[in-house]
């Protein structure tokens, strides 16, 4: 598979729109009986990468848009048609669930405990990547429901990472 691309249009406000990718992950990880891995990558059991779900916001004529590209990583052969489905799927649930007010304290809130579960990595050491080179090491101990990483330093203070500010890398330890 190529890139799988497609345009969405969740009835839901503004600045809600930022949950679309971290939905549209969870779609393609149910779909693909596979983990999410902060923000909006794929990974599978081994938290080798899968895809990655990319995404950009607009409006036009007709509302607010948002175009999402299912970009494969990995080896692994997709099937673009059933993931751009169990996206759709995904999206159109979350933004009821929005449209219903579950989603008051920020865009995550209906599916933040779907995530949690899917997400590689809670509770693991991470590196905090900026431009590809790691500016610090802790545990990656919470995700927020507006998609906000926190990674617990080892002398106790916390990072909050937005996924425009920062990359994490799970540290993999091998014994000798």
């Amino acid at each position: 598979m190529g890139v799988a691309s497609l345009t969405l249009r969740p009835a839901v406000p503004m600045g809600h729109v930022t949950g679309v990718p971290f939905v549209a992950a969870l779609g393609v990880a149910g779909a693909l009986d596979a983990r999410v891995a902060w923000p909006h990558e794929v990974v599978g059991a081994d938290e080798g990468p899968i895809a990655s779900v990319r995404a950009r916001a607009g409006y036009d004529d007709e509302g607010i848009y948002v175009t999402c590209d299912i970009v494969p990583r990995g080896e692994k052969n997709l099937d673009a048609e059933s993931l751009s489905c169990a996206v759709r799927e995904a999206v159109d649930a979350w933004a009821s669930s929005v449209a219903a007010g579950r989603a008051a304290a920020g865009p995550l809130a209906p599916v933040l405990s779907d995530y949690f579960d899917a997400l590689a990595s809670m509770g693991e050491d991470v590196e905090v990547l900026r431009a590809g080179r790691a500016v610090a090491r802790g545990t990656l101990v919470a995700v927020d429901v507006w998609g906000r990483a926190t990674v617990r330093l080892a002398d106790g203070r916390e990072l909050e990472l937005a996924p425009e500010q920062a990359e994490l890398r799970r540290i993999v330890t091998r014994c000798q």
